[in-house]
């Protein structure tokens, strides 16, 4: 008898990646709720302790107090973004598509980041782009978010830069975001869209999982890229669907 056997592989890394996701989203729903609830009461008792209490110490425990009283202020606030962040997270929105220029999305979101210390370069081709099928909303909050990643990576130095470019192959639209920083650490390479990984000492590492969210429900592909030339770049891949409405270059 024929004994032969035929193996099928299935690549399932990208529906383990979306039930992580979703597991991850109810952590933050949870702990946004739990953790939110204390912050509250945690700010005012100090602040009502220095109102009782200003002016009725000698002058070494008041600057002891105020000093406590705007350590715990501080870091009450600093622990409401992050919750916010979390709850953000969690709730992110379906994404409500309509047809939009990319062309004139992208002009208007740089427009806002003209003071910005790095060079800014938009390279988009000479043919009119194809409108997107996209949540215009979310697809500012993306931009917002690499823009100001790159901006993090290139902060001190004099000549930085930052291109955005956009292409055109058959059936995609290819958007990258590239810098002449220092690149991606490999731990972020290898646990980049992990909610919560973040080498940034303050940062909460929610900003690569969100921007990957949104990307996976707009049927998008992101990767993230060290360029050989030195710095780093992001790589967006719209696919265009069987629906394709030709757009006006803008500007």
């Amino acid at each position: 008898p024929d004994h032969t056997r035929l193996l099928v592989f299935d690549d399932i890394s990208e529906i383990v990646s979306a039930q992580r996701a979703q597991a991850w989203g109810e952590v933050a729903r949870r702990l946004a709720h739990e953790i939110k609830n204390p912050l509250t009461p945690i700010q005012l008792s100090a602040e009502r302790l220095e109102l009782k209490l200003t002016g009725k110490l000698p002058d070494a425990e008041q600057a002891v107090l105020t000093k406590s009283v705007k350590t715990i202020v501080d870091q009450v606030d600093a622990m409401k973004r992050l919750v916010n962040e979390f709850r953000d997270y969690a709730r992110l929105p379906a994404p409500k598509k309509d047809w939009i220029e990319l062309q004139a999305l992208l002009r208007s979101v740089l427009v806002l980041y003209e003071s910005s210390p790095a060079r800014l370069e938009l390279d988009l081709p000479q043919e009119p782009l194809p409108a997107l099928r996209a949540d215009a909303s979310q697809m500012r909050q993306v931009l917002h978010n690499l823009i100001q990643n790159a901006q993090d990576a290139l902060e001190g130095r004099q000549d930085g830069m930052i291109r955005i470019e956009v292409r055109r192959n058959a059936d995609t639209l290819i958007l990258r975001v590239l810098d002449n920083g220092p690149g991606f650490p490999p731990e972020l390479l290898r646990h980049a869209f992990e909610p919560y990984f973040t080498t940034k000492p303050k940062g909460t590492g929610l900003g690569l999982a969100v921007i990957k969210k949104i990307l996976d429900d707009h049927g998008a592909r992101v990767r993230l890229v060290n360029r050989a030339e030195g710095g780093a770049m992001v790589e967006i891949e719209f696919p265009l669907g069987d629906e394709v409405r030709e757009g006006g270059r803008d500007g």
